[in-house]
């Protein structure tokens, strides 16, 4: 029986996002960790499959995992899903409202170089031959293709980078139905608003995520890529221990360990030798000192390959670290729309409170510190609370959850 061969390297996995200096890079928040996700559909597959990253649908049935395996998780119709469904909604609507730089033709391929921007086709299309996509040397380019109506990679066609480009920074918007043909070799994020068919020998590195139709597959398989499980700092008053864990490791050289004081401007702080490649569990930790820090910072990883590619994981807040904690409740949570805060006797207003999403985006801030917040326009997901007042420092966790 002949293979599909997809791999599937999601953003690596519940982690890992590019770093897109372009505007046009749409945010895909909880979606980016699925390699196979549909808003509403069955996935279906026919084999002994295996895929890397989660696979899942918001509404319809999931079949066929056992037989094939999974490094990641399955999710039908749970908070996940709600939260993914929501944010595939907002990027696929990102890439659906941008401009074009430049229309192409209904044949993509057969040599085609294309450098990066943002190009559109107004019909169905075609992938055939080689697709040549050039970098121009800086690996943060990126390149949106959009496609109004439905797109086929054709028998043997490639989607081929180079000069740095990056499979992380390419995404393809369609609308319509996606199939990749037998032996294809397709590259990138594609979002489209109908099916998905992955056919005999199909090699995907990226995801293919559809708004509204279902997915089928038989007998895949993938190159384990660097998949991150957890990145984790926890603070102290002299230090900041950071800890991370790989499911497994594909070319995997080392990690640099960053900081920033506005996520603009980041600093190397140290770098940490990856395992290679690898299909075990690993666990990395760091200790960074960090005596008198008295500011809120960010910190995120960055893990390069043998080859000189590289991505960045979800950035983390980590706020002061002081000898005395704030001894404040947040209730209820989790909460489908306003918590509360409950203060110690004799603390007054001032001072600050923050919110961060999972990205590391700041959602909510006050220069005093509020009784209560509302969430209720926030997607369902876990945030973090840092409250600060006359010295004292505190993070909290906080899930919203819609029901």
């Amino acid at each position: 029986m002949k293979n599909i061969v997809i791999k599937f390297t999601p953003l690596w996995l519940l982690l890992w996002v590019p770093l897109a200096l372009f505007a046009q890079a749409p945010h895909l928040g909880r979606v980016a960790t699925f390699a196979l996700f549909t808003t509403a559909g069955a996935i279906s597959n026919a084999g002994t499959s295996t895929i890397v990253g989660d696979v899942g649908t918001h509404v319809g049935a999931l079949t066929g995992f056992p037989p094939g395996t999974l490094t990641g998780s399955l999710h039908v119709a749970d908070s996940v899903t709600t939260l993914a469904a929501t944010n595939l909604g907002t990027a696929a609507s990102s890439l659906f409202a941008l401009t074009c730089d430049s229309t192409l033709g209904a044949t993509l391929g057969n040599g085609q170089i294309l450098t990066p921007r943002v190009y559109c086709i107004t019909t169905l299309a075609t992938l055939g031959g080689n697709l040549i996509l050039n970098g121009l040397g800086n690996p943060n380019s990126v390149f949106v293709i959009k496609i109004n109506g439905a797109f086929a990679a054709g028998v043997s066609s490639k989607v081929l980078l180079t000069n740095s480009a990056n499979f992380n920074n390419v995404y393809w918007y369609v609308n319509g139905a996606f199939t990749a043909m037998d032996s294809a070799q397709f590259k990138g994020t594609l979002i489209c608003n109908g099916a998905i068919n992955l056919l005999l020998k199909a090699d995907v590195t990226g995801r293919t995520l559809s708004t509204a139709g279902a997915i089928s597959m038989a007998n895949t398989n993938n190159v384990m890529p660097v998949v991150l499980r957890t990145f984790e700092a926890h603070c102290t008053p002299k230090q900041i221990n950071f800890e991370w864990v790989t499911a497994s490791e594909k070319n995997n050289q080392f990690f640099t360990l960053q900081s920033s004081s506005n996520q603009i401007s980041w600093f190397n702080l140290a770098q940490i030798k990856g395992a290679g490649n690898s299909q075990l569990t690993k666990k990395y930790a760091f200790q960074w000192q960090n005596e008198g820090a008295n500011q809120p910072a960010y910190y995120r990883l960055k893990q390069t390959d043998f080859d000189g590619q590289f991505a960045y994981s979800k950035i983390l807040t980590v706020a002061a670290c002081l000898e005395e904690e704030l001894q404040v409740a947040i209730y209820p949570n989790p909460t489908s729309n306003i918590v509360s805060l409950s203060y110690p006797l004799g603390l007054n207003q001032t001072g600050f409170v923050s919110i961060y999403d999972i990205l590391g985006q700041q959602i909510f801030y006050a220069k005093e510190l509020p009784n209560s917040i509302d969430l209720s326009a926030q997607p369902n997901g876990i945030y973090f609370m840092h409250l600060s007042n006359q010295g004292k420092n505190q993070i909290q966790k906080i899930v919203v959850n819609h029901f």
